[in-house]
């Protein structure tokens, strides 16, 4: 079954400007949080997005460190991936339009106790007009499949107990016996198959008018 994301809110990007905010140039840049309320001890193991004409992609997380004396430890910003290339080139469509899935392997440490995640979003080629992330999931561990075990009555030798747990199995040492004396006679049937064609109704050339039916 697959697991479903995290509860979370993802805020509005927040293009951040050089100088006069009024102004049309920009710093291509865009900044938005996400936050797990309703969510005791949030633990992320897998982000996935699709890009939409994001070049760099920077995210850092948020954590309360240990209590002191029994009151609340300070909250700090910790960066946890480091400008990742989602575009090879950013003047280029190759990456544009891409599926990502973020999972432990490409983030500096574990994202565990966390209370916010911060996406820096970077593109620096004026060529494109906007660019964001889309379809953004968080999951508590990462979706790989993980390999499920094999029963025991498959890897293990046959028992007493086994052979009371699953009735109608034959023991295997008489399956054994009775497979092999099967191999055996399809062994003679084989070698004594004879060459000669034989009719359907024949008999000494002629059809024998009892095997014959009238319709």
């Amino acid at each position: 079954m697959t697991e479903k994301p995290l509860h979370s809110n993802v805020k509005n990007p927040v293009l951040l400007f050089v100088g006069d905010p009024k102004a049309e140039f920009h710093s291509g840049c865009k900044v938005f949080d996400v936050t797990f309320p309703n969510v005791i001890h949030p633990e992320v193991g897998e982000i996935r997005f699709k890009n939409h004409y994001v070049g760099i992609l920077t995210l850092r997380a948020k954590f309360r460190s240990a209590e002191n004396n029994g009151e609340p430890g300070e909250l700090k910003w910790r960066t946890c991936l480091r400008r990742m290339k989602l575009m090879p080139s950013p003047h280029t469509e190759s990456g544009s339009q891409d599926y990502f899935s973020l999972t432990r392997k490409h983030l500096l440490f574990d994202l565990v106790n966390l209370t916010a995640l911060r996406f820096i979003l970077q593109q620096p080629s004026p060529v494109w007009r906007d660019f964001k992330l889309e379809e953004l999931k968080v999951f508590r561990t990462s979706a790989v499949p993980r390999s499920v075990p094999l029963p025991a009555w498959l890897t293990e030798g046959p028992t007493e107990s086994s052979e009371r747990k699953i009735p109608g199995v034959p023991n295997l040492e008489s399956l054994s016996a009775n497979l092999q004396e099967l191999w055996a006679l399809a062994e003679v049937v084989s070698a004594n198959q004879t060459t000669v064609n034989l009719g359907r109704y024949e008999v000494d050339g002629c059809y024998d008018i009892n095997l014959l039916s009238y319709t």
